[in-house]
């Protein structure tokens, strides 16, 4: 793909997380089960859990595919 059009559709994918993030960070501010000081803690470590999964996943990806 052309350098250009793979900055553009990057970009693009950028833009358009950033909207639906937003989203759903307006739609679960209205609902009362996301406010409640439990499940906020409960979701904050869900999070950080899910976080750590997927980082140490991505960084140690291509470990799989060196050869030795």
């Amino acid at each position: 793909m052309e350098k250009r059009k793979h900055v553009f559709w990057e970009l693009t994918l950028l833009i358009g997380s950033v909207f639906v993030f937003r989203s759903l960070w307006i739609i679960m501010d209205r609902i009362e089960f996301f406010n409640t000081e439990l499940n906020l803690w409960m979701f904050f470590v869900i999070g950080i859990i899910m976080t750590s999964i997927a980082f140490y996943r991505i960084v140690h990806a291509d470990r799989r595919f060196v050869k030795h």
